[in-house]
Protein backbone atom coordinates (compact mmCIF):
# COMPACT_ATOMS: atom_id res chain seq x y z
CA UNK A 1 0.00 0.00 0.00
CA UNK A 2 2.44 2.35 1.17
CA UNK A 3 4.66 1.34 -2.07
CA UNK A 4 2.09 2.07 -3.87
CA UNK A 5 1.50 5.48 -3.09
CA UNK A 6 5.68 6.58 -3.77
CA UNK A 7 5.19 4.93 -6.62
CA UNK A 8 2.39 7.86 -7.67
CA UNK A 9 3.80 10.12 -5.91
CA UNK A 10 7.30 9.60 -7.65
CA UNK A 11 5.22 9.45 -11.26
CA UNK A 12 3.26 12.59 -10.33
CA UNK A 13 6.77 14.23 -9.48
CA UNK A 14 7.90 13.19 -12.83
CA UNK A 15 4.65 14.61 -14.23
CA UNK A 16 5.06 18.38 -12.94
CA UNK A 17 8.77 18.25 -13.71
CA UNK A 18 8.31 17.42 -17.56
CA UNK A 19 8.77 19.41 -20.54
CA UNK A 20 5.10 19.56 -21.25
CA UNK A 21 4.10 20.28 -17.95
CA UNK A 22 3.35 24.19 -17.95
CA UNK A 23 1.19 23.43 -21.16
CA UNK A 24 -1.88 22.79 -18.95
CA UNK A 25 -3.61 26.03 -17.57
CA UNK A 26 -4.28 24.93 -14.27
CA UNK A 27 -0.77 23.50 -14.08
CA UNK A 28 0.67 26.62 -15.30
CA UNK A 29 -1.51 28.56 -12.63
CA UNK A 30 -0.96 26.05 -9.42
CA UNK A 31 2.98 26.79 -10.25
CA UNK A 32 1.73 30.29 -10.00
CA UNK A 33 0.06 30.19 -6.99
CA UNK A 34 3.34 28.74 -5.39
CA UNK A 35 4.74 31.69 -5.79
CA UNK A 36 1.88 33.58 -4.01
CA UNK A 37 0.49 35.43 -7.32
CA UNK A 38 -2.71 34.64 -8.70
CA UNK A 39 -3.25 34.28 -12.06
CA UNK A 40 -6.96 33.86 -13.89
CA UNK A 41 -7.78 32.01 -17.27
CA UNK A 42 -9.23 35.14 -18.44
CA UNK A 43 -5.70 36.58 -18.56
CA UNK A 44 -3.73 33.49 -19.97
CA UNK A 45 -6.39 33.28 -22.62
CA UNK A 46 -5.32 37.43 -23.23
CA UNK A 47 -1.79 36.29 -23.19
CA UNK A 48 -2.55 33.46 -25.64
CA UNK A 49 -4.59 35.79 -28.37
CA UNK A 50 -1.77 38.65 -28.27
CA UNK A 51 1.14 36.03 -28.78
CA UNK A 52 -1.24 34.54 -31.84
CA UNK A 53 -2.30 37.87 -33.30
CA UNK A 54 1.32 39.25 -33.28
CA UNK A 55 2.88 35.25 -34.72
CA UNK A 56 0.40 35.81 -37.90
CA UNK A 57 1.28 39.72 -37.84
CA UNK A 58 4.92 38.55 -38.62
CA UNK A 59 4.17 35.85 -41.02
CA UNK A 60 2.13 38.09 -43.31
CA UNK A 61 4.39 40.79 -43.07
CA UNK A 62 7.31 38.60 -44.08
CA UNK A 63 5.09 36.79 -46.71
CA UNK A 64 5.15 33.33 -45.25
CA UNK A 65 3.55 30.41 -46.28
CA UNK A 66 0.44 29.17 -43.83
CA UNK A 67 2.53 25.87 -43.08
CA UNK A 68 5.65 28.28 -41.56
CA UNK A 69 3.19 30.43 -39.55
CA UNK A 70 1.83 27.50 -38.08
CA UNK A 71 5.25 26.60 -37.02
CA UNK A 72 5.77 29.79 -36.08
CA UNK A 73 2.58 29.82 -33.86
CA UNK A 74 3.59 26.57 -32.19
CA UNK A 75 6.74 27.38 -30.99
CA UNK A 76 5.40 31.22 -29.73
CA UNK A 77 2.62 29.25 -27.75
CA UNK A 78 5.10 26.88 -26.47
CA UNK A 79 7.26 29.23 -25.21
CA UNK A 80 4.71 31.31 -24.25
CA UNK A 81 4.03 29.58 -21.00
CA UNK A 82 7.47 29.66 -19.90
CA UNK A 83 7.34 33.70 -20.79
CA UNK A 84 4.40 34.38 -17.99
CA UNK A 85 6.09 32.10 -15.08
CA UNK A 86 9.27 33.76 -15.53
CA UNK A 87 7.59 37.20 -15.39
CA UNK A 88 6.28 35.99 -11.92
CA UNK A 89 9.55 34.28 -10.68
CA UNK A 90 11.24 37.79 -11.31
CA UNK A 91 8.59 39.21 -8.82
CA UNK A 92 8.93 36.49 -5.78
CA UNK A 93 12.52 36.22 -6.35
CA UNK A 94 12.39 40.04 -5.71
CA UNK A 95 10.10 39.38 -2.63
CA UNK A 96 12.23 36.43 -1.03
CA UNK A 97 14.97 39.01 -1.09
CA UNK A 98 13.49 41.36 0.56
CA UNK A 99 12.46 39.44 2.91
CA UNK A 100 15.86 37.67 3.60
CA UNK A 101 17.41 41.38 3.78
CA UNK A 102 14.83 42.58 6.34
CA UNK A 103 15.66 39.34 8.54
CA UNK A 104 19.24 40.10 8.48
CA UNK A 105 19.17 42.90 9.84
CA UNK A 106 16.36 42.77 12.18
CA UNK A 107 17.85 39.67 13.79
CA UNK A 108 21.64 41.24 13.82
CA UNK A 109 19.66 44.44 15.88
CA UNK A 110 17.27 41.98 18.23
CA UNK A 111 20.53 39.94 19.42
CA UNK A 112 22.29 42.89 19.59
CA UNK A 113 19.68 43.91 22.40
CA UNK A 114 19.46 40.71 23.80
CA UNK A 115 22.12 38.00 22.78
CA UNK A 116 19.71 35.14 22.87
CA UNK A 117 18.93 33.04 19.53
CA UNK A 118 15.21 32.69 20.06
CA UNK A 119 14.97 35.72 21.89
CA UNK A 120 16.17 37.34 18.78
CA UNK A 121 14.13 35.19 16.05
CA UNK A 122 10.57 35.72 17.89
CA UNK A 123 11.32 39.25 17.47
CA UNK A 124 12.40 39.11 14.15
CA UNK A 125 9.02 36.65 13.40
CA UNK A 126 7.04 40.01 14.65
CA UNK A 127 8.01 41.71 11.18
CA UNK A 128 6.50 38.54 9.31
CA UNK A 129 2.84 38.27 10.10
CA UNK A 130 2.33 35.84 7.38
CA UNK A 131 4.06 34.39 4.38
CA UNK A 132 7.22 32.14 3.94
CA UNK A 133 9.60 33.91 5.99
CA UNK A 134 6.79 33.91 9.00
CA UNK A 135 6.21 29.99 8.67
CA UNK A 136 10.41 29.33 8.34
CA UNK A 137 11.28 31.64 11.09
CA UNK A 138 8.22 30.03 13.30
CA UNK A 139 9.47 26.28 12.42
CA UNK A 140 13.00 27.27 14.16
CA UNK A 141 11.50 28.82 17.07
CA UNK A 142 9.44 25.49 17.09
CA UNK A 143 12.49 22.72 16.97
CA UNK A 144 14.75 25.52 19.42
CA UNK A 145 12.26 25.14 22.13
CA UNK A 146 10.92 21.38 21.50
CA UNK A 147 14.96 20.55 22.08
CA UNK A 148 15.01 17.50 20.30
CA UNK A 149 18.46 17.19 17.46
CA UNK A 150 20.95 15.62 16.37
CA UNK A 151 24.10 17.32 16.33
CA UNK A 152 23.71 20.97 16.82
CA UNK A 153 20.15 22.04 18.15
CA UNK A 154 20.80 25.84 17.07
CA UNK A 155 22.44 25.29 14.19
CA UNK A 156 19.91 22.51 12.63
CA UNK A 157 16.75 25.12 13.65
CA UNK A 158 18.74 27.91 11.76
CA UNK A 159 19.64 25.59 8.93
CA UNK A 160 15.64 25.95 8.28
CA UNK A 161 15.54 29.41 7.37
CA UNK A 162 18.74 28.84 5.01
CA UNK A 163 17.34 26.36 3.06
CA UNK A 164 14.40 28.22 2.07
CA UNK A 165 16.95 31.54 1.67
CA UNK A 166 20.11 30.34 0.65
CA UNK A 167 21.39 33.77 0.65
CA UNK A 168 25.15 33.49 0.96
CA UNK A 169 25.33 36.10 3.51
CA UNK A 170 23.03 34.37 6.26
CA UNK A 171 25.19 31.08 7.29
CA UNK A 172 27.76 34.05 8.14
CA UNK A 173 25.34 35.49 10.26
CA UNK A 174 24.10 32.55 11.96
CA UNK A 175 27.58 30.76 12.35
CA UNK A 176 28.10 34.28 14.71
CA UNK A 177 24.95 33.97 16.37
CA UNK A 178 25.48 30.29 17.44
CA UNK A 179 29.28 31.18 18.54
CA UNK A 180 28.23 34.24 20.57
CA UNK A 181 25.09 31.67 22.14
CA UNK A 182 27.94 29.14 23.10
CA UNK A 183 30.73 31.65 24.54
CA UNK A 184 29.02 34.78 25.29
CA UNK A 185 30.93 38.16 25.28
CA UNK A 186 30.05 41.37 23.62
CA UNK A 187 28.76 41.14 20.17
CA UNK A 188 28.56 45.34 19.16
CA UNK A 189 31.88 45.73 17.25
CA UNK A 190 31.32 42.37 15.13
CA UNK A 191 27.27 43.04 14.80
CA UNK A 192 28.37 46.12 13.32
CA UNK A 193 30.59 44.73 11.29
CA UNK A 194 27.87 42.01 9.54
CA UNK A 195 25.43 44.85 9.38
CA UNK A 196 27.60 47.06 6.94
CA UNK A 197 28.71 43.56 4.89
CA UNK A 198 24.73 43.32 4.38
CA UNK A 199 24.35 46.87 3.33
CA UNK A 200 27.45 46.10 0.72
CA UNK A 201 25.84 43.35 -0.66
CA UNK A 202 22.08 44.56 -0.73
CA UNK A 203 23.03 47.44 -2.39
CA UNK A 204 25.02 45.35 -4.75
CA UNK A 205 22.16 43.36 -5.55
CA UNK A 206 19.77 45.56 -6.60
CA UNK A 207 22.39 47.41 -8.41
CA UNK A 208 22.67 44.13 -10.42
CA UNK A 209 19.06 43.39 -10.90
CA UNK A 210 19.08 47.19 -12.35
CA UNK A 211 21.72 46.25 -14.57
CA UNK A 212 20.22 42.65 -15.66
CA UNK A 213 16.75 44.15 -16.42
CA UNK A 214 18.45 47.65 -18.59
CA UNK A 215 20.56 44.60 -20.40
CA UNK A 216 17.28 42.60 -21.37
CA UNK A 217 15.56 46.40 -22.23
CA UNK A 218 18.99 46.32 -24.77
CA UNK A 219 17.86 42.70 -26.46
CA UNK A 220 14.79 43.93 -26.62
CA UNK A 221 15.79 47.44 -28.59
CA UNK A 222 18.07 44.81 -30.58
CA UNK A 223 14.89 42.96 -31.56
CA UNK A 224 13.01 46.03 -32.42
CA UNK A 225 16.01 47.33 -34.82
CA UNK A 226 17.00 44.14 -36.96
CA UNK A 227 13.42 43.63 -37.29
CA UNK A 228 12.78 46.55 -39.18
CA UNK A 229 15.86 46.33 -40.70
CA UNK A 230 14.44 42.82 -41.96
CA UNK A 231 11.37 43.64 -42.84
CA UNK A 232 12.87 46.83 -45.17
CA UNK A 233 15.41 44.14 -47.03
CA UNK A 234 12.02 42.04 -47.81
CA UNK A 235 9.78 44.77 -49.18
CA UNK A 236 12.43 45.74 -51.36
CA UNK A 237 12.30 41.95 -52.48
CA UNK A 238 8.74 42.46 -52.64
CA UNK A 239 9.13 45.02 -54.83
CA UNK A 240 11.03 43.80 -57.46
CA UNK A 241 10.02 42.51 -61.28
CA UNK A 242 8.31 38.88 -60.64
CA UNK A 243 10.90 37.19 -62.23
CA UNK A 244 13.81 38.24 -59.83
CA UNK A 245 11.03 38.13 -57.10
CA UNK A 246 12.67 35.74 -54.07
CA UNK A 247 9.88 36.13 -51.60
CA UNK A 248 8.40 32.95 -52.45
CA UNK A 249 11.66 30.95 -53.27
CA UNK A 250 11.54 27.88 -50.49
CA UNK A 251 15.21 28.54 -49.15
CA UNK A 252 14.03 32.36 -48.65
CA UNK A 253 10.86 31.23 -46.66
CA UNK A 254 12.80 28.69 -44.59
CA UNK A 255 15.40 31.19 -43.73
CA UNK A 256 12.95 33.82 -42.74
CA UNK A 257 11.27 31.37 -40.25
CA UNK A 258 14.24 30.50 -39.05
CA UNK A 259 14.49 34.21 -38.11
CA UNK A 260 11.64 35.07 -36.31
CA UNK A 261 12.08 31.49 -34.60
CA UNK A 262 15.69 32.24 -33.56
CA UNK A 263 14.16 35.81 -32.31
CA UNK A 264 11.58 34.00 -30.04
CA UNK A 265 14.24 31.76 -28.42
CA UNK A 266 16.70 34.94 -27.60
CA UNK A 267 13.69 36.37 -26.46
CA UNK A 268 12.82 33.74 -23.94
CA UNK A 269 16.69 33.70 -22.86
CA UNK A 270 16.92 37.19 -21.87
CA UNK A 271 13.69 36.34 -19.93
CA UNK A 272 15.09 33.73 -18.26
CA UNK A 273 18.62 35.77 -17.63
CA UNK A 274 16.47 38.29 -15.23
CA UNK A 275 14.11 35.71 -13.54
CA UNK A 276 17.16 33.72 -12.16
CA UNK A 277 17.73 33.74 -8.31
CA UNK A 278 18.54 37.22 -6.44
CA UNK A 279 20.04 35.16 -3.30
CA UNK A 280 22.27 32.79 -5.34
CA UNK A 281 25.25 33.45 -7.70
CA UNK A 282 25.92 30.08 -9.20
CA UNK A 283 29.28 29.27 -9.68
CA UNK A 284 30.02 27.01 -12.86
CA UNK A 285 33.90 27.74 -13.58
CA UNK A 286 35.18 26.12 -9.98
CA UNK A 287 36.69 23.16 -11.74
CA UNK A 288 38.15 25.62 -14.34
CA UNK A 289 39.30 27.94 -11.96
CA UNK A 290 41.31 24.89 -10.41
CA UNK A 291 43.13 24.21 -13.42
CA UNK A 292 43.89 27.29 -14.20
CA UNK A 293 45.40 27.65 -10.55
CA UNK A 294 47.25 24.00 -11.27
CA UNK A 295 48.93 25.69 -14.51
CA UNK A 296 50.10 28.48 -12.86
CA UNK A 297 51.60 27.15 -10.02
CA UNK A 298 53.08 24.08 -11.17
CA UNK A 299 54.38 25.93 -14.71
CA UNK A 300 57.31 24.94 -15.76
CA UNK A 301 58.66 27.24 -18.42
CA UNK A 302 61.65 25.12 -20.05
CA UNK A 303 59.57 22.08 -20.10
CA UNK A 304 56.18 24.49 -21.68
CA UNK A 305 59.43 25.69 -24.11
CA UNK A 306 60.21 22.16 -25.25
CA UNK A 307 56.61 21.68 -26.14
CA UNK A 308 56.38 24.92 -27.71
CA UNK A 309 59.29 24.45 -30.29
CA UNK A 310 58.32 21.24 -30.83
CA UNK A 311 54.54 22.05 -32.12
CA UNK A 312 55.67 25.36 -33.72
CA UNK A 313 58.56 24.05 -35.12
CA UNK A 314 56.61 20.98 -36.61
CA UNK A 315 53.90 23.78 -38.49
CA UNK A 316 56.84 26.19 -39.89
CA UNK A 317 58.15 22.87 -41.80
CA UNK A 318 54.79 22.22 -42.91
CA UNK A 319 54.60 25.65 -44.01
CA UNK A 320 57.89 25.39 -45.57
CA UNK A 321 57.11 22.31 -47.73
CA UNK A 322 53.59 23.85 -49.18
CA UNK A 323 55.36 26.85 -50.12
CA UNK A 324 57.92 24.20 -52.08
CA UNK A 325 55.12 23.02 -53.73
CA UNK A 326 53.80 26.56 -54.92
CA UNK A 327 50.64 26.91 -52.49
CA UNK A 328 52.15 30.63 -51.00
CA UNK A 329 48.53 31.49 -49.00
CA UNK A 330 48.83 27.93 -47.11
CA UNK A 331 52.31 28.60 -46.71
CA UNK A 332 51.14 31.95 -44.81
CA UNK A 333 48.93 30.36 -42.92
CA UNK A 334 51.00 28.07 -41.59
CA UNK A 335 53.68 30.21 -40.79
CA UNK A 336 51.40 32.21 -38.44
CA UNK A 337 50.04 29.07 -36.99
CA UNK A 338 53.39 27.79 -36.18
CA UNK A 339 54.28 31.96 -34.98
CA UNK A 340 51.57 31.39 -32.74
CA UNK A 341 52.50 27.69 -31.33
CA UNK A 342 56.00 29.13 -30.58
CA UNK A 343 54.76 31.17 -27.85
CA UNK A 344 51.52 29.21 -27.14
CA UNK A 345 52.71 28.40 -23.28
CA UNK A 346 53.30 31.90 -22.41
CA UNK A 347 50.04 33.26 -24.19
CA UNK A 348 48.34 30.81 -22.18
CA UNK A 349 49.99 31.15 -18.76
CA UNK A 350 49.20 34.42 -19.00
CA UNK A 351 45.68 33.98 -19.66
CA UNK A 352 45.55 31.45 -16.56
CA UNK A 353 47.33 33.67 -14.35
CA UNK A 354 45.04 36.71 -15.64
CA UNK A 355 42.18 34.66 -14.88
CA UNK A 356 43.39 33.71 -11.38
CA UNK A 357 44.34 37.00 -10.05
CA UNK A 358 40.86 38.20 -11.03
CA UNK A 359 39.25 35.55 -9.75
CA UNK A 360 41.21 36.50 -6.12
CA UNK A 361 40.43 39.72 -5.92
CA UNK A 362 36.67 38.88 -6.16
CA UNK A 363 36.74 35.90 -3.79
CA UNK A 364 39.36 37.36 -1.07
CA UNK A 365 37.22 40.03 0.79
CA UNK A 366 34.42 37.35 1.85
CA UNK A 367 37.07 35.38 2.71
CA UNK A 368 38.52 38.01 5.11
CA UNK A 369 35.50 39.05 6.25
CA UNK A 370 34.88 35.17 6.93
CA UNK A 371 38.16 35.62 9.71
CA UNK A 372 37.52 38.81 11.02
CA UNK A 373 34.15 36.74 11.72
CA UNK A 374 35.58 33.88 13.37
CA UNK A 375 38.56 35.77 15.18
CA UNK A 376 35.97 37.29 17.48
CA UNK A 377 35.95 34.28 19.33
CA UNK A 378 39.54 32.27 17.99
CA UNK A 379 42.92 32.90 17.23
CA UNK A 380 43.84 33.35 14.02
CA UNK A 381 45.82 29.72 13.39
CA UNK A 382 42.07 28.30 14.53
CA UNK A 383 39.93 30.29 12.39
CA UNK A 384 42.49 29.98 8.82
CA UNK A 385 41.84 26.24 9.69
CA UNK A 386 37.95 26.59 10.02
CA UNK A 387 37.76 28.49 6.70
CA UNK A 388 39.69 25.38 4.71
CA UNK A 389 36.29 23.25 4.25
CA UNK A 390 34.13 25.97 1.84
CA UNK A 391 37.10 27.96 0.52
CA UNK A 392 36.95 28.96 -2.97
CA UNK A 393 38.86 26.75 -5.20
CA UNK A 394 41.35 29.56 -6.10
CA UNK A 395 42.23 29.97 -1.87
CA UNK A 396 41.42 26.78 -0.70
CA UNK A 397 44.99 25.18 -1.75
CA UNK A 398 47.13 28.05 -0.48
CA UNK A 399 44.84 28.14 2.97
CA UNK A 400 45.59 24.84 3.47
CA UNK A 401 49.51 24.91 2.84
CA UNK A 402 49.42 28.36 5.16
CA UNK A 403 47.57 26.21 7.94
CA UNK A 404 49.88 23.14 7.74
CA UNK A 405 53.28 25.32 8.01
CA UNK A 406 51.46 27.77 11.18
CA UNK A 407 50.86 24.27 12.63
CA UNK A 408 55.12 23.68 12.76
CA UNK A 409 56.28 27.70 13.15
CA UNK A 410 53.27 29.06 14.61
CA UNK A 411 55.13 32.22 15.94
CA UNK A 412 57.42 32.69 12.37
CA UNK A 413 55.78 35.81 9.84
CA UNK A 414 56.94 33.73 6.51
CA UNK A 415 54.06 31.53 6.11
CA UNK A 416 51.58 34.64 5.97
CA UNK A 417 53.56 36.57 3.58
CA UNK A 418 53.88 33.63 1.34
CA UNK A 419 49.95 33.43 1.15
CA UNK A 420 49.98 33.74 -2.76
CA UNK A 421 53.01 35.52 -3.22
CA UNK A 422 53.62 34.67 -6.55
CA UNK A 423 50.61 36.83 -7.79
CA UNK A 424 51.89 39.71 -5.80
CA UNK A 425 48.69 41.63 -5.04
CA UNK A 426 49.41 44.36 -2.46
CA UNK A 427 45.91 44.23 -0.97
CA UNK A 428 46.38 40.67 -0.08
CA UNK A 429 49.92 41.04 1.34
CA UNK A 430 48.65 44.14 3.45
CA UNK A 431 46.27 41.75 5.22
CA UNK A 432 47.99 38.58 6.09
CA UNK A 433 50.73 41.32 7.77
CA UNK A 434 47.87 42.10 9.77
CA UNK A 435 46.70 38.78 10.30
CA UNK A 436 50.00 38.31 11.45
CA UNK A 437 50.19 41.25 14.06
CA UNK A 438 46.75 40.16 15.55
CA UNK A 439 48.01 36.56 16.06
CA UNK A 440 51.10 37.86 17.63
CA UNK A 441 48.93 40.76 19.58
CA UNK A 442 47.38 40.59 23.45
CA UNK A 443 43.47 39.62 23.44
CA UNK A 444 42.82 43.65 23.86
CA UNK A 445 44.95 45.06 20.83
CA UNK A 446 43.04 42.31 18.87
CA UNK A 447 40.21 43.25 18.81
CA UNK A 448 41.37 47.12 17.84
CA UNK A 449 43.11 45.36 15.02
CA UNK A 450 40.62 43.47 13.79
CA UNK A 451 38.36 46.60 13.38
CA UNK A 452 40.91 48.47 11.14
CA UNK A 453 41.38 45.15 9.15
CA UNK A 454 37.59 45.32 8.72
CA UNK A 455 37.63 49.31 7.59
CA UNK A 456 40.59 48.11 5.17
CA UNK A 457 38.21 45.53 3.83
CA UNK A 458 34.70 47.35 3.25
CA UNK A 459 36.09 48.90 -0.39
CA UNK A 460 37.86 45.47 -1.25
CA UNK A 461 34.18 43.78 -0.29
CA UNK A 462 32.20 46.33 -2.31
CA UNK A 463 34.78 46.13 -5.37
CA UNK A 464 34.80 41.97 -5.28
CA UNK A 465 31.00 42.56 -5.57
CA UNK A 466 30.80 44.60 -8.56
CA UNK A 467 33.58 41.85 -9.97
CA UNK A 468 31.09 39.09 -9.24
CA UNK A 469 27.77 41.73 -10.81
CA UNK A 470 30.17 41.46 -13.78
CA UNK A 471 30.67 37.93 -14.07
CA UNK A 472 26.70 37.60 -14.13
CA UNK A 473 25.83 40.61 -16.64
CA UNK A 474 27.99 38.28 -18.93
CA UNK A 475 25.36 35.75 -20.25
CA UNK A 476 22.61 38.25 -20.40
CA UNK A 477 25.17 41.22 -22.29
CA UNK A 478 25.85 38.52 -24.68
CA UNK A 479 22.27 38.19 -25.89
CA UNK A 480 22.22 41.54 -26.87
CA UNK A 481 24.17 40.32 -30.41
CA UNK A 482 22.55 37.68 -31.28
CA UNK A 483 19.80 39.40 -32.35
CA UNK A 484 22.75 41.32 -34.71
CA UNK A 485 23.84 37.68 -35.63
CA UNK A 486 20.41 36.21 -37.18
CA UNK A 487 19.63 39.06 -39.43
CA UNK A 488 22.89 39.05 -40.84
CA UNK A 489 22.09 35.33 -41.59
CA UNK A 490 18.58 35.94 -43.20
CA UNK A 491 20.05 38.92 -45.03
CA UNK A 492 23.26 36.73 -46.33
CA UNK A 493 21.18 33.85 -47.31
CA UNK A 494 18.16 35.87 -49.03
CA UNK A 495 21.22 38.28 -50.83
CA UNK A 496 22.75 34.28 -52.29
CA UNK A 497 19.27 33.08 -53.28
CA UNK A 498 18.49 36.71 -55.15
CA UNK A 499 21.40 36.43 -56.57
CA UNK A 500 20.95 32.91 -57.84
CA UNK A 501 17.51 33.89 -59.28
CA UNK A 502 19.17 36.96 -61.00
CA UNK A 503 21.99 34.78 -62.96
CA UNK A 504 19.28 31.96 -64.14
CA UNK A 505 17.58 35.01 -65.26
CA UNK A 506 20.39 36.06 -67.25
CA UNK A 507 21.07 32.87 -69.12
CA UNK A 508 17.10 32.14 -69.79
Amino acid sequence: MTGGRMKKSKEKKRKQSGIFYLFHPEDLQKKIDGYGYSFSMGRYVMFLLTALTGTVGCGILFSLHWYYILILAAACLGNLPFLILDGYKQMYEHKCFLDVSDYMEQILYSFRMNPKIVSALKDTGSLFETGRMHHAISCAVDYIEQGKYRWDLYGEALEIIEREYPANRLPSIHEYLRMVESNGGACSGAIDLLLQDKAVWADNVLLLQEDKKAARLKVIFSLAVTMILAVTFHSVYRSMPEQYSIVEHPVTQAATALYLLLNVLIFRKANREIAGSWLVQENKEEEKLSEYYRIVTEFEEAKERKKSLILGGTVLLAGLGAWGLGHPFAALALAGAGAALLNQHKMGYRLAYDRVVKEINRVFPAWLMEMALLMQGNNVQVSIEKTIEHAPAVLKAELQRLSDRLKSRPDAIEPYLDFLKMFQLSSVQSSMKMLYAISESGSGDAQAQIQILVQRNSKMLDKSEKLSNEKSLAGINGIFYLPQITVSFQTMVNMVVFMVVFLGQLKI
